[in-house]
């Protein structure tokens, strides 16, 4: 590590929502493969990609990923953290090709096949007309964007007459399966952004990413969130099954933040600010958040009307088109004021402005300053020599802002009210593991 010039770092995209069994197999399989001298993990904030809060702070968090094995935890933005996966890859990937010290990128799918993988997304980052016509086809057929797009690259590949060596139930297992799907986009946004990034992936074992139910010591995240939430509402002490499933060292952190009452913080959380949001606005500005169309605005106001839950709220609105998901992002995206205007400036302004530092350990440490020297992105570790200060340019203030505000509005759902405080983000220190 002392010749930095050799550095070989490994990148992951992550949430740890909480860093289980399942990740540390994950982590410790990219080393065995790549061999590389240390770790970055991009990982989410306070809010995730699934439209969720997340069970435990991005600091608490933070800690598990180090305990756990990672270098280096930067932050994805906002904006990018509660998008589909498309923008959440591409921030992700984004934020590793900045720093310019990452060699590897390893992610989780549920078919190991790279190669094929690879094959699928180079065809949707070059995006060719026939798969965009067919993709409006079956969006105009009523289709949710995930199934219109499986069903117009069966159709765009069928049409090759063999060309490319995929068949339909191929097309459709590595298109509909939740890390098959994120897989893609990280190899997409690799393709779109020329980045020198080398993939890697590792099958998923035991559990499906939608499992609910634990058994064994590799479970999936929701179960574990599920389980977790259950005995906590109910005031039940946390089982050994459950606690199984988990790393000591995360173990260890849970327990901690848990006697603290810093946290679980669970989506019901957030039902009376968001009921309260949706019932007083106007239809009009529904209508400007990102990915909402098609008179999606008017389900929502109508919904919020009778809704007294959000998964009432959200049983309400979906339809075949709009998926759980999908309306799970936009009310949250309501919530923090993330319009389409917004996601949109900071999309053509080529992603997420800047790198922003939630830990390290003393080799995370020597990985910082290496990327001190050949970032192409300014690295943030304290946000108040960086918020509206005269060298700051207006992009990163304003994705600061939301940054800002997503873990005001989180930080009130923490059953402590210790932890309710505003500017948490500029109050909350790095997280430094010596």
């Amino acid at each position: 590590m002392d010749d930095k010039t050799s550095m070989n770092i490994l990148g992951i995209i992550a949430e740890y929502n909480p860093f289980h069994n399942g990740h540390q197999y994950h982590l410790q399989k990219s080393k065995d493969i790549t061999q590389v001298d240390g770790t970055i993990c991009v990982m989410s904030g306070n809010f995730l990609q699934r439209g969720e809060p997340s069970l435990l702070d991005k600091w608490e968090r933070t800690k598990m990923a180090l305990a756990g094995g990672i270098d280096l935890v930067i932050e994805l933005p906002i904006p990018y953290a509660l998008r589909s996966a498309e923008f959440f890859a591409y921030g992700g990937i984004t934020l590793l090709d900045a720093t310019k010290v990452v060699n590897y990128i390893s992610f989780g799918s549920e078919s190991g096949e790279l190669e094929k993988l690879n094959t699928i997304s180079k065809i949707l980052a070059k995006e060719p007309e026939e798969l965009k016509q067919f993709l409006r086809f079956y969006l105009d057929q009523g289709l949710s964007f995930p199934s219109a797009r499986t069903q117009a690259l069966i159709d765009h590949i069928q049409q090759k007459n063999g060309e490319i060596k995929l068949n339909s139930h191929e097309i459709e297992s590595l298109t509909s399966n939740p890390n098959n799907i994120l897989a893609l986009e990280y190899l997409k946004a690799i393709h779109r952004l020329s980045s020198d990034l080398i993939p890697v992936t590792i099958p998923r074992i035991a559990a499906s990413f939608h499992d609910t139910s634990i058994q064994g010591k590799i479970a999936s995240a929701t179960a574990i969130r599920e389980n977790l939430l259950k005995k906590v509402k109910n005031n039940e002490p946390i089982t050994e099954q459950i606690m199984s499933t988990i790393p000591q060292s995360s173990q260890i952190i849970l327990t901690s933040a848990l006697s603290q009452k810093n946290g679980p913080v669970s989506i019901e959380d957030f039902a009376p600010q968001i009921l309260t949001l949706l019932r007083r606005a106007k239809v009009e500005s529904l209508a400007n958040l990102f990915d909402v169309r098609g008179g999606l605005e008017n389900r929502i106001k109508e919904a919020s009307k009778e809704a007294t839950s959000i998964q009432e709220l959200i049983r309400l609105i979906k339809t075949k088109r709009y998926t759980w998901t999908r309306i799970q992002r936009i009310i949250f995206h309501y919530l923090i004021n993330l319009t389409s205007v917004e996601c949109e400036y900071f999309d053509q302004l080529g992603g997420p402005q800047y790198i922003r530092v939630l830990g390290f350990n003393k080799r995370g440490q020597k990985i910082l300053a290496h990327m001190k020297e050949k970032a192409n992105l300014p690295i943030i570790t304290r946000i108040a020599n960086h918020l509206h200060r005269p060298h700051t340019p207006e992009p990163i203030n304003r994705m600061l802002e939301f940054e800002i505000l997503a873990t005001d509005l989180y930080s009130l759902a923490i059953p402590n009210p210790k932890y309710r405080h505003s500017n948490r983000d500029l109050l909350e220190r790095v997280v430094i593991v010596k």
